[in-house]
C-alpha cells in the first residue's frame, strides 16, 4: 500500500507540471493503482482524484466512455485485439482529459500482435494514456518495453503458499519455468523455506519439513557445510525475493546454484 501511495504522488506531481507520458508499462500481479492513475488523470478536483464525481465513479466501476480495457479472451492477445483497442484510441474523447487504454496480461502479446502495436507507441494519438500491464518484463519484446516509462508494482504474494516440487525438482538440476512474476516469486519464498528448515535440521535434528519424506533430497543435494554459508544463502535468496519484481530471472537462479549447489 505504502509503494502504491508513493507511485499516486509520482503521477499527481507529473500532473501538476503537465508531465504525464503518453506510454507506462507496469510490471507485477496487482494493477489496481493503474485505475487510481485513470482516475487522477482525468479527474476534475485538485490534487490526486476525488471518488466521487461522474469520472471517477465511472472509471471505478469500468463504464467510463474513454476508458478501453484490453482483456483477451483466450490465452494470446490477436491482431483484431490491437485494431480494436486502436479503434478507441482514434476515437474522439467523450469528455475525459485523456482517452485511457489499458492492455491487460501484455505477455500474452504475440509478435504479430506486438508489432501493429508498436505503431501506436511510437505515435500515440493526443491526449490519450496507454497503460501496458505484464506480469513479468521478460515476456514483452524489447521494442516495446524500450517505447514505454517503466513503472514496477509492488508484488503481491498470498500468505503461507509453499510449493515443495519445484524446489525439489530445481535441486535435482532441473530448471524451473515461471508463467508470472507471481509464480517465480512463490519460488523463490518456498525455496527460502526449505533452506531454512534443512539449516535448523542440521543444528537440531526436527525439521518439519521431513514429514512428507523429501527433505532427504534437500539435503542430498544442498551442499552447505556452515552456520554462516547457510545464512548467507538465505540472505542472498531473501534480497532476491526482495527484487523480485526486477530481478532477472535466469540471473537469480545463477546466483542461487552458487551458493547452494
Amino acid at each position: 500500500m505504502q509503494t502504491q501511495n508513493k507511485i499516486l504522488n509520482y503521477f499527481t506531481l507529473l500532473k501538476e507540471k503537465s508531465l504525464i507520458g503518453k506510454s507506462y508499462l507496469f510490471v507485477g500481479n496487482d494493477f489496481s493503482v493503474v485505475k487510481d492513475i485513470a482516475k487522477l488523470i482525468n479527474c476534475r478536483g485538485v490534487g490526486t482524484f476525488c471518488n466521487g464525481c461522474w469520472d471517477c465513479v465511472s472509471i471505478e466501476n469500468s463504464t467510463h466512455p474513454d476508458l478501453f480495457t484490453l482483456k483477451p479472451e483466450t490465452l494470446t492477445i490477436t491482431i483484431e485485439n490491437i485494431r480494436e483497442a486502436q479503434q478507441f484510441l482514434r476515437l474522439k474523447s467523450f469528455r475525459a482529459q485523456k482517452k485511457v487504454l489499458v492492455i491487460s496480461d501484455a505477455q500474452n502479446m504475440g509478435e504479430a500482435s506486438a508489432n501493429a502495436f508498436l505503431k501506436t507507441l511510437e505515435e500515440p494519438p493526443k491526449n490519450s494514456f496507454i497503460a501496458v500491464c505484464a506480469s513479468k518484463i521478460d515476456g514483452v519484446i524489447p521494442t516495446i518495453v524500450s517505447r514505454c516509462n517503466k513503472i514496477f508494482l509492488p508484488l503481491r504474494e498470498e500468505a503461507g503458499s509453499f510449493q515443495l516440487a519445484p524446489v525439489l525438482g530445481f535441486l535435482k538440476g532441473e530448471r524451473p519455468y515461471f508463467k508470472d512474476r507471481k509464480e517465480f516469486l512463490s519460488f523463490i519464498w518456498s525455496l527460502n523455506l526449505a533452506i531454512r528448515d534443512t539449516f535448523l535440521f542440521s543444528m537440531g535434528g526436527n525439521n518439519q519439513l521431513l514429514t512428507s519424506g523429501d527433505c532427504e533430497i534437500i539435503l542430498e543435494n544442498i551442499k552447505i557445510n556452515s552456520t554462516n554459508n547457510y545464512l548467507n544463502a538465505m540472505k542472498d535468496i531473501l534480497e532476491i525475493y526482495s527484487a523480485g519484481a526486477t530481478i532477472n530471472e535466469n540471473l537469480a537462479l545463477n546466483i542461487i546454484k552458487e551458493r547452494l549447489l
